[in-house]
């Protein structure tokens, strides 16, 4: 009776934990379903029927990766000019600070 009881109990502790987490059941059916997929030969209509579609979805996102990289070099290339901007700037307060030190060390040396 004891084991009757054990597998009624356990049986019961997985139905409730199916009940409070039913994504895990599904996610843990997808898993099978792609592990079964991946194990299965593919068949010569599959192939003929799929390639398009799949050269289609791998020239899409290569169309998607492009167009994201041209899209970040332009986007640096528009922040390069404002650091340019910037070093010579910095570059022209350095000149003229140092001016300003030679200048100042000039006077003093005449006076």
């Amino acid at each position: 009776m004891t084991e009757t009881n054990g597998a009624s109990g356990r049986r019961k502790g997985a139905g409730d934990k199916i009940e409070n987490n039913p994504l895990a059941l599904v996610a843990g059916g997808v898993a099978l379903g792609v592990v079964i997929g991946a194990l299965l030969p593919r068949l010569a209509k599959e192939k003929e029927l799929l390639a398009p579609v799949g050269k289609r979805i791998a020239e899409g996102a290569s169309a998607a990766a492009t167009a994201a990289r041209d899209a970040g070099k332009a986007e640096i290339d528009a922040l390069l000019p404002q650091r340019d901007v910037a070093k010579d700037q910095l570059g022209k307060i350095i000149g003229t600070a140092f001016t300003a030190a030679k200048d100042a060390a000039t006077a003093k040396t005449d006076a």
